[in-house]
């Protein structure tokens, strides 16, 4: 589509309209257009009186940026002692510029928080500036209580001593340099020596006491801080005010402002590095004098100088005691095997006690010996003489003395040696213990070690970079910003502009009524009437059914007394009207596009005509799009009007079927779609199709295809006794109206009629459709 097109739809040139007849709807509204350019040129010399006339204030500085290239440090010496000034990125400086508290401190250091106007006759006012101003306001005691909304001061001159100052409803009357109370302190007036009293233009005056916050907020949003180009790091500086010397003021002081923070940052960021590096080696060295004391303490208290030998000495002397505790126990196990065999013998016998030469007790050996001796002389006796002999009763006396001092002198071998190895165990068993903490002490001498060498590493680490940050502060700074050009004001104002408010509150005062007159000729081409269907068709509109704001498709199926069932009954009565009791009557219903509501009224004029006791059919002739089915919320036949009339089902009554909850209602769905469905309904199966459904019903509904869409509605229209032709309110437009008679499609249907679908209630009859009888 050409721009032409859009530029012209709404004037009826596509049309062949005559252009005149466009014009003169324009020209009706001829009275809205001289007002709006009225109203327009009012507005605009309204504003250009009242409004103050704006100076640009600029200037230029190179920001310090290393990546773009830019860096003013020149002395190599002074690169490396100024470790702590970063170089700045140029986007990060542009919010700096603009940021609330850098403008809190200009506008304080200025003092410029009050703002004094003059006002003349027709209530416009003048600024003035410090010193600039007929009237001077001393604000002494700067003690905010609270926040006010509308904080305008009004002072009106009364002679060269008094003036009246009036707030809000409150007006009272002072004498110059009084002090006065107001909701942010304290504050005095006085007149200007260098004004005559009786020159003053105007002698009534308004000022503001402003918070620094609120106004630098102000100030800094008005800034304009921006690169000059990509490529350089020149940044300018920029705004408007109404007073020129002013904004010169605020644009100088917050670059040097700017240039002193940064400096004080850089000083400040190297003192907190100091301080912080200096308690920090302070702590480190008290930690390394801890951690040296505490190897010290782990030393002493173990009595350990050397670990290694410490370790050698104790293993040594544990192991020799071990092997005492094994010959001790040697001799235990002797001295009980010799107790065992005392034990299990008597005097008589003669047997003798094994050789004892391990044992290191001299006396107990000699008396074992002793022993053995007797037992042997004993042995010899009894072979020459009688047990009874006095010779063998007497060696029997000496040989149990004997015997029971060897017993005497086991039991004290056996004590003592018992004694020797618990004292040995207890001596080896604390040999070993000191030798298995010498792992865990030397573990723990270790660690200490080690964190005594990371604690010196930090120090020396801490210690260089104290030296650094000491030599910053002493190094000679350079600036981070270099000013191009200072601060000044443009010749002229530069807004507000004149001629351009002028002419364009021509153009707006002009264009706004235009633009709404051609928006409502442009827009305004869909179908919301019934005189304007039958106007541009020439057909009647049997019916205008209202909108439908059920849930179900089937009107009579919720609430037979609904408006929209009412209609379908006054459709139903024009039907008949129009063709008149036939054995069988055929309706076909059809429309321009999709979505205008054919369906819902196929199945609806149907269930009109079911109430009477007509036997109706409802055939689901849209065979692209069909949609039928789904309104009746019934499952989708996999056999219907395409598988007849293409002779894959040859029984009408397989693709015929019955709604249950309706008599005498039935449908039949279009089956599985095709991609010819044109071809498929110009077969000569649709006569036997029409001829049987003929014999079978009083009337048969086509729901079909829209005619301005697709040809298979034509192919119907000479079965057809009444063609119903479906618009939708507000969705039908001229244009499809144009086509059905413009280009001779409703000289093809057969007995055409409109309905018109969708109508608003408030656009329709008028009447609520709420005339049911009263049942009694």
């Amino acid at each position: 589509m050409k721009v032409s097109d859009v530029l012209l739809d709404g004037f009826g040139f596509e049309r062949g309209i005559d252009p005149k007849k466009t014009v003169r709807k324009y020209l009706k509204y001829k009275w809205f257009f001289l007002l709006g350019i009225s109203i327009a040129l009012f507005l605009a010399l309204t504003y250009l009186f009242y409004a103050m006339p704006l100076y640009q204030v600029s200037s230029k500085v190179v920001i310090k940026d290393r990546e773009k290239g830019v860096d003013f440090s020149d002395n190599p010496l002074l690169q490396e002692f100024d470790s702590y000034r970063s170089s700045k990125i140029i986007e990060n400086e542009i919010e700096v510029f603009k940021s609330v508290q850098l403008m809190k401190g200009v506008l304080e250091d200025l003092d410029i928080l009050i703002s004094v106007f003059s006002v003349d006759k027709f209530g416009r006012k003048k600024e003035f500036y410090k010193s600039d101003s007929p009237i001077l306001i001393n604000w002494e005691n700067r003690d905010w209580k609270y926040e006010l909304k509308n904080d305008e001061y009004k002072l009106e001159v009364l002679d060269k001593k008094t003036f009246r100052i009036s707030f809000g409803n409150v007006s009272e009357k002072f004498k110059f340099g009084d002090q006065i109370s107001g909701h942010f302190g304290d504050f005095s007036v006085s007149l200007n020596d260098s004004f005559d009293f009786s020159e003053l233009e105007s002698k009534s005056f308004v000022f503001y006491f402003h918070g620094s916050e609120d106004l630098a907020r102000a100030y800094s949003q008005g800034l304009v801080v921006e690169p000059t180009n990509r490529q350089s790091s020149v940044l300018e500086i920029s705004t408007l005010d109404n007073i020129p010397q002013r904004a010169v003021e605020i644009v100088d002081s917050l670059i040097k402002k700017y240039n002193l923070q940064t400096e004080e940052e850089k000083n400040s960021s190297a003192t907190t590095a100091v301080s912080f590096l200096s308690a920090q080696l302070n702590e480190l060295a008290m930690e390394i004098d801890s951690i040296e004391s505490k190897i010290e303490r782990l030393k002493s208290q173990n009595r350990i100088s050397d670990i290694d030998t410490e370790a050698r000495v104790n293993l040594e002397r544990s192991a020799n005691d071990r092997s005492q505790i094994s010959n001790y126990r040697t001799q235990i196990q002797v001295v009980e095997s010799i107790q065992n065999l005392l034990q299990n013998s008597s005097t008589e016998d003669t047997k003798t006690i094994p050789s004892a030469l391990t044992l290191n007790d001299v006396a107990l050996v000699g008396a074992i010996e002793n022993y053995n001796s007797l037992q042997r002389e004993k042995e010899r006796l009894l072979r020459d003489v009688q047990p009874s002999s006095p010779l063998v009763v007497s060696l029997n006396a000496r040989i149990s003395s004997q015997r029971s001092n060897i017993v005497d002198n086991l039991n004290n071998l056996k004590s003592s040696l018992q004694i020797a190895v618990r004292n040995l165990e207890i001596n080896s068993s604390r040999y070993e213990g000191r030798s298995s903490k010498i792992p865990q002490i030397e573990r723990e001498l270790q660690e200490i070690t080690r964190l005594r060498l990371i604690k010196l590493e930090q120090f020396q680490m801490l210690n260089k970079k104290n030296e650094e940050a000491q030599m910053s502060l002493t190094a000679t700074s350079n600036s981070f910003l270099r000013i191009i050009d200072t601060a000044k004001a443009s010749y002229a104002p530069v807004k507000p502009n004149r001629i351009i408010i002028l002419i364009f509150s021509i153009v707006m005062g002009f264009g706004i009524p235009f633009m709404i007159v051609f928006i409502k000729n442009l827009f305004d081409n869909k179908i919301d009437s019934k005189n304007d269907a039958e106007n541009i068709t020439q057909l009647p509109v049997i019916s205008e059914i209202s909108k439908n704001d059920m849930d179900e498709n089937l009107v009579f199926s919720v609430n037979g007394k609904s408006a929209v069932a009412e209609q379908f009954r006054l459709l139903r009565a024009n039907v008949f009207s129009t063709i008149g009791e036939k054995d069988t009557s055929i309706i076909l219903v059809t429309s321009s596009m999709a979505g205008e509501g054919k369906t819902f009224c196929s199945l609806n004029l149907g269930a009109s005509l079911n109430l009477i006791g007509k036997k109706v059919a409802v055939l689901e002739f849209d065979l692209r799009k069909p949609s039928l089915l789904r309104s009746l919320k019934m499952p989708k036949e996999q056999e219907g009007i395409i598988e007849y009339l293409l002779g894959e089902t040859k029984d009408l009554n397989r693709i015929l079927k019955k709604h249950p909850d309706l008599d005498n209602f039935w449908y039949i769905g279009a089956g599985k779609l095709v991609h010819n469905p044109a071809e498929v309904i110009s077969m000569s199966r649709l006569d036997t199709l029409m001829d049987e459904l003929s014999a079978m019903f009083d009337y048969i509904i086509i729901d079909t295809s829209p005619v301005g869409m697709v040809p298979d509605a034509f192919a119907l229209c000479k079965y057809a006794d009444l063609t119903l032709y479906v618009l939708r309110s507000n969705m039908t437009t001229s244009d499809h109206l144009a086509f059905l008679s413009n280009f001779g499609v409703k000289d093809k249907l057969k007995n055409p009629m409109l309905i018109l679908n969708g109508v608003n209630v408030v656009n329709g009859y008028g009447y609520g459709y709420d005339y049911a009888p009263a049942l009694t």
